[in-house]
C-alpha cells in the first residue's frame, strides 16, 4: 500500500465519542475533560496536546458558545453541545460556532449522532477520491507542498462553505 493512502488511511480512522459513552448523569469539569481525554487522544497531533483543557470550556460558556452550567456539573445536553463546539472549532472562529452553538434551542445530542453517520459516510467515500486525486508518494519538497496547498484549498472551499450557510442564519431582533 503506498504511503499516502497508509496517510489517509491512519487520517480517517479517527475515533469518536460515541453517544453511549457520555453518562446519562451530569458531570464535574474533571469528569467532562477525561471523558474527551480517553475517548479522543488518537485525535492529538503529539502527546503533548491538549484537546480540551479548563479554560477552553470556561472560555466557550463565557463567550456563548455553551449554555451556562449550573451549579459545578454539565448536563449531557452539554456535553453534547461541547462535542459539537469541539469539532466545529477545529475549522471555524468562534463567532462562527457561536452562531451555531450558542442556542438553546437545537437539540446537540441529535445533532451530533448525525455528524457520527455523516462521517461514517465520508470515511468511506473521501478516502478513494484523495487517493485517486493526489500524487501516491509525496516525497519530494515540491510535490509535498502542492498537495499540501491542494488540501488547504479544498480545507478553505469547505471553510468558506460553511461560513456561507452561518451567513445565511435570520438575524434576531429584541424581542424575538
Amino acid at each position: 500500500m503506498p504511503r499516502l493512502e497508509k496517510t489517509i488511511e491512519a487520517v480517517f480512522a479517527d475515533r469518536d465519542i460515541m453517544p453511549d459513552e457520555v453518562p446519562q448523569l451530569d458531570l464535574y469539569m474533571d469528569q467532562v475533560l477525561t471523558l474527551f481525554d480517553q475517548c479522543l487522544s488518537g485525535s492529538k497531533r503529539t502527546p503533548e496536546d491538549k484537546l480540551l483543557t479548563k479554560t477552553m470550556v470556561n472560555n466557550y460558556v463565557k463567550e456563548g458558545l455553551m449554555t451556562p452550567v449550573k451549579g459545578k456539573k454539565y448536563t449531557r445536553q452539554q456535553i453534547m453541545q461541547l462535542l459539537c463546539v469541539y469539532h466545529l472549532k477545529q475549522t471555524l472562529r468562534l463567532n462562527d460556532v457561536k452562531a451555531l452553538t450558542g442556542r438553546d434551542d437545537v437539540d446537540f445530542a441529535a445533532c451530533y449522532e448525525h455528524l457520527l453517520a455523516d462521517k461514517k459516510r465520508m470515511r468511506e467515500a473521501i478516502p478513494p477520491l484523495l487517493t485517486s486525486q493526489l500524487p501516491e508518494t509525496p516525497d519530494d519538497p515540491e510535490e509535498r507542498l502542492c498537495t499540501c496547498l491542494a488540501l488547504s484549498e479544498i480545507a478553505n472551499y469547505l471553510r468558506r462553505l460553511c461560513e456561507s450557510m452561518i451567513d445565511d442564519i435570520p438575524q434576531q431582533t429584541e424581542g424575538d
